[in-house]
């Protein structure tokens, strides 16, 4: 019943907006540069309205306007914003100039009002063209960002359960769930997955990034303020917009990259078309396909001693351990134990529409509706297991040294949107439903069931985790104009959404006894279908008191049903000279972070290993009892206050210039704690707990900690530049990001038993504050001359620092690195483009994990160090992945 509901959704548009082409007139056009070649992807917005569209690959357009005479604004990165009066239906020929790269685009995020230009909003906006992000050579939206955007951290996890096919993704190193991910301005849904493991973002839930498309998309506008008072919750470190194309011309694009080391092969499949519907509507349809090869990272075993050490029986000595286990064979024969490190193999299959119809030009109604299905697939190896370490696995695995258990889950995300637009007495109306959902089921293959002994299968189904969300909009705004450029745009809406979270159990032998290896099914207790609704409604005000300044304010209720009410506020304002170089921006503003419904409701058993071999350790909702004992309380939400500051300037009419800084205050921040361990006392509640939840270790979510983040944001961009016979184009751009942990909240419990450092240690401090960069700087340039084009870019990373939970001898700080990519373009015909290129062309890696402690004076003898064999690179602080070069060409096809 749930498919024929979700087709129907699917089917509904496409029947609603077909038939309804009969009669439509438009104004049409071509755009283009001095030279009158064509500009595809150019913006025409009907002015004072969000009534827009963009010119296809052959730079023509059709807009629908209400009446005549009107206004067209036509903008672009890299070009002069230009406004045509248009009196009649007479085909148009726009030229525009080249001009600075991204300060007059108009863009949809910043306000809920009247649509401005980047360079007219009172808060940071980056606006990035999809070709941008296609020149990194990176194959899906998650890493583009990653290698364009200083603010945006984005890195691949290996070894880190179902983490691995996601990549945590945030901004301003505020960690995923501070970030709200926007698609043609509606609310899109989070993941089903709680980062559980050791990495950046512990505890953290975020949008699933690789489920759009690149393809899909026109541009990624990222908002770089705290916007919680206009877009609601999560919006604290910013907010993400991607939009999606509107244009009409077919197009195939295929890909291809490897590494140097010959692994981690990548294919790509992205095509496209779309079609006028009567010329009063448009359909656009994109289909991808990304095909990812795993890489082998792992470094070899150089201590027989220390691994003795770490792995021998209690009853055994060093020397009976590896002569009677035969270590030094097994290593001869498994250099690295087993273990394999880096990229898992992955398969991404997205579909995606964005279409739209005028159902009345006067009233300029249109019905429009968007969605993306995604599909994802793959297989992540996880920490081998050798006899010493698991023993009577050779039951089923008989002959065999070791076995590696695999993640090889089934990831499907989907988002919908059906709207409707017009406008009354000046008043733009937007009505809107959008629902979305993410499943995961999680599936373990090659693994053992140590309680089943002969009897154990070697692949289990361990249960599936689901979120999904529904959310009803209503937006308006007018704009009044006044004399000598005064206005005010008033704009008002209200939200309701709801969301569920959902947790399956697996089959019986996946959590049964000591459950399978690596992964431990959801049991029955484990099985959860909690959900929550809320209410918000906001005013956003801006007023142009003249040409030159603008003030605006913007206030926001939010509504809960779980957890009571939350009021947030913004104040914003800029001033800006009269010739339009120089603008000076500000903005205050109160925000606040809803716990998640992962959060709230989220229960696991993991399997690690510890220095007393393998454990089974627990995560326990938020609702039950047993935390109550031990005194941790219900979560609340997170109130953050922001404020930043900054400038925009242009130097000339193809260099700009932007500089801003700011503080994020985040208070009551949610973290998943460490893992609580038993004692010796039997009568304590900390052991009757653990006892009774069958684990040796237990961890839990909770209002941690207080957190400020301070940093500085500049970007500097020149365009088209002449330059002997070609035009050369560029920028750099750079992030320097510091987050500090202000205060705990520990709950009395936690205190009275001198938990804190348990509950969150130093290692869970520098997670917070070293484990991302604090300085990502990228600079790109560009020349093109006629058919062809070249372009080099580098990304500096800032060093990281990982900080033991116990000892500081074992500190290390992994040092700061550059990046080099190169890249070559050549249009071989007017509609066909060859591209080739190479990543990191001198074969970056991070510094090692003997660099990183010689270089703090640690000795080998901890547990991370007696992985540094295994794990030649760190795995929690990764700066910015461990692929090494990789080379790429890419084929592009425009029918």
């Amino acid at each position: 019943m749930k498919q024929k509901i979700h087709y129907t959704f699917l089917i509904l548009p496409i029947l609603l907006l077909l038939p309804l082409g009969l009669i439509a007139q438009t104004i049409e056009g071509k755009v283009t540069d001095k030279s009158g070649i064509t500009l595809p992807y150019m913006n025409i917005v009907e002015k004072g309205t969000k009534n827009g569209t963009t010119t296809n690959n052959s730079g023509e357009f059709s807009i629908k306007v209400k009446s005549l005479p009107t206004i067209l604004v036509v903008s672009s990165l890299g070009f002069m914003s230009k406004e045509i009066k248009v009196s009649s239906k007479k085909y148009l020929t726009v030229v525009v100039e080249v001009d600075n790269v991204s300060l007059d685009e108009i863009v949809l995020v910043g306000s809920r009002g009247k649509p401005r230009t980047a360079f007219d909003s009172p808060v940071p906006i980056d606006n990035i063209k999809i070709s941008e992000l296609a020149q990194t050579g990176k194959g899906v939206l998650d890493q583009q960002l990653m290698f364009k955007v200083p603010s945006y951290n984005s890195t691949q996890q290996p070894v880190s359960d179902a983490g691995a096919h996601f990549s945590p993704a945030d901004l301003r190193g505020l960690f995923p769930s501070r970030t709200l991910v926007l698609v043609n301005g509606k609310r899109k849904n989070a993941s089903a997955l709680v980062y559980s493991y050791v990495t950046p973002g512990r505890g953290e839930v975020g949008v699933d990034m690789k489920s759009i498309p690149a393809a899909a998309l026109e541009r990624v506008e990222i908002l770089r303020d705290g916007a919680a008072a206009q877009y609601g919750s999560d919006a604290v470190a910013g907010v993400i917009n991607l939009v999606m194309k509107k244009s009409v011309a077919p197009f195939i694009n295929t890909s291809y990259s490897v590494t140097s080391e010959g692994d981690g092969a990548q294919y790509q499949l992205e095509t496209g078309f779309g079609v006028d519907i009567a010329d009063k509507g448009y359909a656009n349809f994109t289909f991808s396909y990304f095909d990812q090869e795993r890489t082998q990272r792992a470094g070899k075993i150089t201590s027989v001693e220390d691994e003795a050490n770490y792995w021998k029986a209690s009853d055994q000595t060093t020397q009976e351990f590896i002569t009677d286990n035969k270590l030094e064979a097994f290593l001869q024969r498994n250099p690295s134990a087993g273990f394999q490190v880096g990229i898992p193999d992955m398969t991404i299959t997205n579909f995606s529409y964005n279409m739209g119809y005028t159902l009345d030009e006067e009233t300029q109604t249109e019905v429009y509706s968007f969605g993306a299905l995604a599909n994802r697939t793959g297989s992540a190896a996880q920490f081998a297991r050798v006899p010493y370490w698991v023993p009577g696995f050779e039951q089923i695995y008989p002959g065999a040294d070791f076995f590696r258990a695999e993640m090889s889950p089934q990831i499907k995300d989907n988002t919908f949107s059906l709207g409707i637009k017009t406008v009354y007495n000046g008043w733009n109306f937007d009505l809107s439903t959008t629902t979305g959902k993410n499943r995961i089921d999680y599936y373990i293959t090659n693994s053992f069931n140590q309680s089943y002994g002969a009897s154990s299968p070697s692949d289990f189904y361990n249960g599936a985790h689901q979120f999904s969300h529904v959310v009803n909009n209503l937006d308006l705004f007018k704009v009044y104009e006044g004399a000598d450029d005064k206005a005010i745009s008033v704009a008002f809406g209200v939200e309701h959404r709801t969301e569920r979270f959902v947790t399956e159990a697996g089959e019986l032998a996946s959590y049964e006894g000591s459950g399978s290896q690596s992964f431990g099914g959801f049991s029955p207790e484990n099985v959860a279908d909690d959900y929550r609704s809320n209410i918000g409604m906001y005013t956003d005000i801006s007023i142009d008191l003249s040409k030159a300044f603008l003030i605006g304010g913007a206030l926001r209720y939010e509504n809960y049903s779980d957890f009571g009410s939350n009021v947030s506020w913004k104040l914003n304002s800029r001033w800006k000279t009269a010739d339009d170089k120089l603008a000076i921006r500000g903005s205050v503003s109160s925000g606040f972070r809803a716990p998640s419904l992962h959060q709230m409701f989220y229960t696991a058993r993991t399997t690690t290993l510890t220095t007393d071999g393998i454990q089974q350790n627990g995560i326990l909702n938020n609702s039950d009892p047993a935390l109550r004992a031990l005194g941790i309380p219900e979560l609340n939400p997170e109130t953050s206050q922001s404020i930043g500051a900054g400038v925009s300037y242009r130097i000339t009419r193809k260099i700009g210039f932007t500089a801003d800084v700011y503080q994020v205050k985040v208070d009551d921040r949610i973290g998943l704690s460490g893992q609580v361990t038993a004692t010796d006392d039997a009568s304590s509640p900390i052991d009757q707990t653990l006892s009774a939840a069958n684990v040796g270790a237990v961890g839990f979510f909770l209002n941690a900690i207080d957190t400020r983040t301070r940093g500085v944001d500049l970007v500097l961009s020149y365009d088209y530049i002449n330059l002997g016979s070609g035009q050369l184009s560029g920028s750099i751009a750079a992030n320097f990001n510091k987050t500090e942990v202000t205060g705990f909240n520990f709950p009395k419990f936690i205190q009275d038993n001198n938990l804190q450092d348990a509950v969150f240690s130093r290692e869970d401090i520098s997670r917070v504050e070293t484990w991302r960069p604090q300085q990502k700087i990228i600079a790109a340039v560009n020349y093109k001359i006629e058919k062809f084009s070249a372009g080099v870019s580098f990304m500096n990373y800032g060093k990281v620092t990982y900080r033991h939970a116990s000892d500081a001898s074992n500190d290390a700080t992994y040092g700061g690195k550059t990046l080099t990519d190169i890249n070559f373009a050549y249009n071989l015909t007017e509609k066909l483009n060859l591209s080739l290129g190479v990543n990191n062309l001198f074969n970056i890696y991070p510094d090692t994990f003997a660099d990183a402690y010689s270089d703090t004076g640690g000795v080998p003898g901890d547990r991370n160090l007696d992985f540094v064999g295994r794990f030649k690179y760190p795995w929690q602080t990764t700066q910015f992945g461990i692929d090494g070069t990789r080379v790429f060409t890419k084929l592009a096809f425009t029918f």
